[in-house]
């Protein structure tokens, strides 16, 4: 068995896996002992090395284990089943220049929490828009295995929903600043469409705020989907990105109180 062609076949094929995904390219249920054993075989033998509880890596040929380089996005999507990559790190698929060293971060049903891997931290965080896992994702290819994460639309607006992932105020207009240096195209009938179902009137007046302060930019006709956003807006002044009472200034048109600094930005010359 441990010298199963397959198992090299695999190894060469895919950078990182799962243990079904193994057993399944052996021929062997997931549950099997002999895959135990399997495994364990190649940990000792060098040719794999494990990333997490039953998620492994495969190792270059002539390669230590441990110096082997981890795509950690396609590592963590494999760290729970139907886990799709959200938020900053649903950026970074996208293209946009990110800090390099934060943790991956995933929307997934179970329990929220966060896990260290030897590689790198992650963090699942339940979905905050109310539908299925499967909306408003899409696929990307790491190293010739497909990757899930959410579309570029949904990613804004669950980051608007939760700046504290992307490290409050100043964390999120910083990373759409660099968002916006990548000349991003948006379908604004999507961006709509999330952000309504968030039902989150205060994220959505953050997210209008920013998007008509943009306009410009993104190259859009943005005058329906701003009016949209509008209706969706608070009736009445929120505070909002950690604003307080006698520290904050108001977004004109949005009924929504932010940091003042957040608001100036887009006065500077």
């Amino acid at each position: 068995m441990p010298g199963h062609p397959s198992s090299s076949r695999f190894f060469s094929a895919t950078p990182v896996f799962g243990r079904a995904e193994f057993a399944e390219a052996v021929g062997r249920r997931p549950g099997d002992r002999a895959i135990t054993e399997l495994l364990k075989y190649h940990l000792r033998a060098g040719n794999i090395r494990r990333i997490s509880r039953g998620v492994f890596a495969s190792v270059r040929k002539g390669t230590h284990p441990a110096p082997t380089t981890v795509d950690r996005l396609l590592a963590a999507s494999r760290l729970r089943p139907g886990a799709v990559i959200a938020y900053q790190s649903a950026l970074e698929l996208h293209g946009c220049p990110m800090i390099q060293g934060t943790e991956v971060q995933l929307i997934a049903s179970g329990e929220p929490g966060c896990i260290d891997t030897v590689d790198f931290a992650c963090r699942f965080v339940r979905p905050t828009i109310p539908c299925s896992l499967s909306d408003g994702v899409t696929t990307f290819e790491r190293q010739g295995v497909s990757v899930n994460a959410t579309t570029l639309e949904r990613t804004l607006v669950d980051l608007f929903h939760r700046y504290d992932l992307a490290g409050g105020a100043e964390g999120l207009f910083g990373s759409l600043d660099l968002m916006m240096e990548t000349e991003v195209s948006l379908n604004l009938d999507a961006l709509v469409g999330f952000a309504s179902r968030l039902g989150n009137a205060t994220a959505i007046g953050v997210l209008g705020f920013w998007l008509d302060r943009e306009r410009h930019a993104l190259g859009v006709e943005a005058a329906e989907a701003l009016e949209e956003l509008r209706s969706l807006a608070p009736r009445h002044a929120a505070y909002a990105l950690g604003a307080t009472p006698g520290h904050g200034r108001a977004a004109t048109g949005w009924n929504v109180i932010l940091p003042a600094d957040i608001v100036e930005r887009y006065f500077d010359d």
